[in-house]
């Protein structure tokens, strides 16, 4: 499955990871609801992620009223990492011993490329083993391995990573809020996905 987010700067495609059902499903059906028409990014650090999904919007705010607040299980999986262009649910860190996603908040890597030492380190502190192709996907692509075995990455962007590196480049304040909003409207790339 494909989604499209249309932003200002342009168009993001992103492809779904049926092998993670949960959280696959959980975005399909907030595309379907259109709950993301609407939505906004509302944390952008160059260099690490683009950060959106929840809106103060009177239409988001209803369906998160209707749909209720839920959080998803982790659906960890050693061959989806954060990689440059990851699409992966955020979390709360606080009183979430199972790491439990959230329902509505997602975002996409921008990383920066991570050499052997800093890999290595990872490796030890969070007990995750990289495979030989992994590795060299952080240290060519760059990605945030530090999220790996923290966060759920449910999907990759296929097509428009220069949009999210302009989306990482948006002016912010000290809590790395966008200086200017920056929308997002969501649908399937391909209309076969509708039911």
């Amino acid at each position: 499955d494909h989604v499209v987010m249309d932003t200002k700067h342009g168009r993001i495609v992103v492809e779904l990871f049926k092998n993670v059902p949960v959280h696959r499903a959980n975005f399909l059906y907030k595309v379907h609801r259109r709950y993301f028409d609407p939505a906004e990014f509302t944390r952008v650090v160059p260099d690490f992620v683009v950060q959106g999904g929840n809106s103060e919007e009177e239409r988001p705010q209803q369906l998160r009223f209707l749909i209720g607040q839920h959080t998803l299980p982790a659906e960890f999986d050693p061959e989806h990492i954060h990689t440059r262009g990851a699409l992966a649910m955020s979390r709360s860190y606080n009183d979430n011993p199972d790491k439990r996603s959230s329902g509505y908040d997602f975002y996409i890597v921008t990383g920066r490329k991570i050499g052997p030492q800093e890999l290595g380190k990872v490796q030890r502190d969070r007990g995750v083993n990289y495979t030989a192709a992994q590795a060299q996907a952080y240290a060519k692509e760059g990605g945030a391995p530090h999220l790996d075995g923290e966060h759920t990455v449910f999907g990759r962007v296929v097509e428009g990573m220069e949009v999210v590196d302009k989306l990482a480049a948006t002016p912010r304040d000290d809590s790395d809020w966008p200086l200017t909003r920056l929308e997002v409207r969501m649908d399937w790339a391909d209309d076969s996905f509708r039911n």
